[in-house]
């Protein structure tokens, strides 16, 4: 298991080493931005439902090696104290880069080598733990009309606490404006297989946002407020559902 784990840090390795010699790293665009959000009876498959504070840092960035995605989650309260730390760091390789060849048929962009390392910290009136997971697979960018971005991303899964499976994660971005207002919807949809110990689950979690801070003389930086949607069928895999609205403000640093 130890030697499994290993091998999205190789792969990474490898792949950092090829990007080095090829050409120097340069970052085209990033954005860090930092996110309150708050929503009521959360479904929670081991106990009572939940009421949750969340706090999210979180980087984005684009390079000519590929990308990178990091978040880090904060969550508090519910009648059983919750205290959960919660972080995913997804750094994924353009084979376009590492190749020396522009790899674009039909509507894909490029092609990926896709990893993604999530921690979690919990404690709370029942229970305490950690994991730490390993995903690494293939992604694909996508030219889709009318969205800034979509991916998709295969994954195999080396799961810290239960048994390992495969996963499909699905990102886009598709920005509009109403008069003046410029909103945002973004959001990924996760896919799990089901294992012996745990159920396939499907978790679709978008968010709308408006950005109200140039109505408020923030010119520099953007200030968006909205709501957060989480639809989640076999919770953790368990047999428990999940639908709940949330309020939030997203300040981008």
């Amino acid at each position: 298991m130890k030697n499994l784990k290993a091998l999205p840090l190789a792969a990474a390795i490898a792949a950092g080493s090829l990007m080095a010699a090829n050409a120097q790293a340069e970052m085209y665009w990033s954005d860090n931005s930092l996110t309150m959000l708050y929503g009521e009876d959360y479904e929670n498959p081991f106990g009572d439902d939940r009421d949750l504070t969340t706090m999210t840092l979180e980087h984005v960035s684009g390079h000519n090696w590929g990308d990178v995605f990091m978040f880090v989650d904060r969550h508090d309260g519910g009648d059983d104290n919750l205290s959960e730390i919660y972080g995913e760091l997804s750094p994924r390789f353009s084979l376009s880069n590492l190749s020396g060849s522009k790899l674009e048929f039909g509507p894909i962009k490029d092609v990926l080598i896709a990893t993604t390392y999530e921690f979690n910290n919990w404690d709370n009136d029942f229970a305490s733990g950690n994991q730490d997971n390993y995903l690494y697979g293939i992604g694909l960018d996508w030219n889709i009309p009318g969205l800034k971005f979509f991916q998709t991303n295969f994954f195999q899964v080396s799961n810290d606490n239960t048994e390992d499976d495969q996963q499909l994660t699905v990102v886009y971005g598709a920005p509009f404006s109403v008069g003046s207002l410029d909103v945002m919807i973004d959001g990924y949809i996760d896919w799990s297989t089901g294992e012996d110990d745990h159920k396939s689950d499907f978790h679709f979690n978008p968010q709308v946002r408006a950005d109200v801070g140039k109505y408020m003389g923030i010119t520099k930086s953007k200030l968006e407020v909205g709501f957060e949607y989480s639809y989640w069928h076999n919770k953790f895999g368990s047999a428990t559902d999940e639908s709940v609205f949330s309020a939030l403000a997203k300040f981008h640093l």
